[in-house]
């Protein structure tokens, strides 16, 4: 959209005498266009009571943002592990790279197992739930091969301890059996040269 500004130049006699000495001076306005969609992600979440927004999607933490404290929690799914501190590690790395959380607010939460972080007040009009929603998902996204593979490598360890190949199973009988097993004879007797002390 073109905005026309009509300036009076500097009146040395004071009268306007014809429309030449009308200066003009154009501008562009950036408006929202209405006909752009709204903003799209693809996030398992769900909006708490008091506006919180919980993310689900990852399989070792769940992510907390809570625009009332302008902060960003992660909670551990389970049991806390190495596994999932590096999880938590790995998504501040990212925010703090994208210049979302202050590096310096990174720590540990109130709550066993789960870390926070500031989120970085704009100094624009920038909606931060938008972009932060945004991030979110793109860092989702690269951590889904990973999540993938291990995912793969737990069931095939769990079809190989549940539903072993022949070669690495024997059938009911096929090792016999020995009288005698183990370290420790029966009744804490011990056998010395095939004769009993």
């Amino acid at each position: 959209m073109t905005k026309i500004i009509i300036k009076k130049p500097e009146e040395e006699e004071g009268q306007i005498e014809n429309i030449k000495d009308v200066e003009v001076e154009e501008k562009t306005i950036f408006d929202k266009k209405e006909d752009k969609p709204p903003l799209q992600v693809s996030l398992n979440m769900r909006k708490g009571l008091d506006g919180r927004v919980i993310v689900f999607d990852h399989d070792h933490i769940d992510i907390v943002y809570l625009p009332s404290k302008n902060k960003i929690v992660a909670f551990a799914k389970q049991d806390f592990s190495d596994i999932v501190y590096e999880t938590e590690m790995r998504l501040f790395d990212f925010l703090v790279e994208k210049g979302i959380c202050a590096p310096e607010s990174v720590q540990g939460s109130n709550v066993y197992g789960s870390m926070e972080a500031e989120i970085l007040k704009p100094t624009e009009q920038i909606p931060v739930s938008h972009l932060l929603l945004l991030n979110l998902e793109k860092w989702i996204d690269s951590e889904r091969p990973s999540l993938e593979m291990d995912k793969q490598y737990t069931q095939a360890f769990t079809d190989m301890m549940t539903q072993p190949d022949s070669e690495e199973s024997t059938e009911l009988g096929e090792v016999p059996h020995e009288e005698d097993k183990g370290s420790i004879p029966k009744n804490n007797m011990l056998k010395y040269r095939g004769g009993w002390w």
